[in-house]
């Protein structure tokens, strides 16, 4: 069961608009006292993240419409590009090889229960925000700024779009971040939030988002360095991209 929410989770971390609007978040994430920085260009089919952290920078490419996903890994140049419905397949067959081995599963009893606890408005930066608080099996998990006014269109069309490609018996197995996002997204975009640490080995993670607007960039691109390594699995598609 770990395993296939591990991978279930992976998938949805893919997910952090017209064809013709771009939009730009950029995020400011404290673990511990220690900053990093997360940048996403999304439209309604396409996303792009870059992280970048002491530890060096990554960047991942999502194209629903090619059904292809590529991580770029500078610090050790490298990538990898495979294809979305083959990553779905690999999780669906980890799911039917768990129920063959322990029979029906029943999401009740092995699923963390989410609820959401709405608390007063506060702004921060400049936008009003709803304050939620999130709890998973009746402790604190989160706590959560929401601001309606910067409902995202883009990233509600793009997630419908990602969820829709996933098969409907695994939907309810997504991780507790998923289930948080799609709590939100509706809502409007959340600007800051706080994760609790679970336990003495998880630290608390602050994410703030410090921009958001619309990119003058008419499509979202990505460029492979030459003389990058290719880690893909073999059967995996192949990125159409030219090296710099």
């Amino acid at each position: 069961m770990r395993k296939i929410l591990f991978v279930l989770a992976t998938l949805f971390v893919f997910l952090s608009l017209s064809a013709a609007e771009i939009w730009e978040t950029r995020e400011e994430i404290d673990v511990n006292g220690v900053t990093a920085e997360k940048s996403v260009l999304i439209s309604d089919n396409v996303m792009k993240v870059v992280n970048t952290s002491q530890s060096g920078e990554t960047e991942t490419y999502v194209d629903l419409n090619a059904d292809k996903i590529i991580i770029i890994t500078h610090k050790y140049k490298t990538f990898q590009a495979f294809r979305l419905s083959k990553y779905i397949e690999f999780a669906k067959q980890l799911f039917n090889e768990l129920k063959e081995k322990t029979g029906n599963i029943d999401p009740e009893k092995v699923l963390p229960k989410v609820a959401f606890e709405k608390l007063a408005n506060e702004t921060i930066e400049k936008w009003n925000c709803e304050v939620w608080n999130v709890l998973v099996d009746g402790k604190p998990y989160s706590k959560v700024w929401v601001a309606p006014e910067l409902k995202n269109k883009q990233l509600i069309e793009f997630k419908k779009k990602f969820v829709s490609a996933i098969p409907e018996n695994l939907i309810k197995y997504r991780s507790v971040d998923a289930q948080v996002e799609d709590k939100f997204v509706e809502i409007g975009t959340v600007v800051k939030s706080i994760k609790f640490s679970q336990n003495p080995k998880m630290p608390e993670v602050k994410t703030t988002v410090k921009k958001m607007a619309k990119s003058n960039l008419k499509k979202i691109d990505l460029v492979i360095p030459a003389g990058y390594a290719d880690k893909s699995a073999p059967d995996m598609v192949k990125p159409q991209t030219q090296a710099k």
